[in-house]
């Protein structure tokens, strides 16, 4: 029994150590994208325009485990900011 519960943390926390910016997270797909990689042992960048929706994405995750930016793709900055936060952390 004790075998299976190993594999079991083994397998949910593949993701222990890495990190992901997902785009468009605030919501839909992208938001559950974002909860399944923090499950799986991944620090989350949550990358939106929606900066409430964004913000309650990180509450519901928590604040050690993910982070919010602001982002629009089409300004460049934006996207400079969210690849550089992502690489901070």
């Amino acid at each position: 029994m004790a075998a299976t519960a190993q594999v079991l943390t083994s397998i949910t926390r593949r993701l222990e150590g890495k990190v992901a910016l997902i785009t468009g997270a605030a919501s839909g797909i992208e938001e559950c994208t974002a909860k399944l990689f923090s499950q799986n042992g991944a620090k989350v960048v949550i990358a939106d325009v929606q900066d409430e929706l964004g913000l309650s994405v990180v509450e519901a995750i928590g604040p050690i485990n993910s982070t919010y930016v602001h982002y629009d793709v089409t300004n460049e900055d934006d996207v400079k900011n969210a690849v550089d936060k992502t690489i901070s952390i």
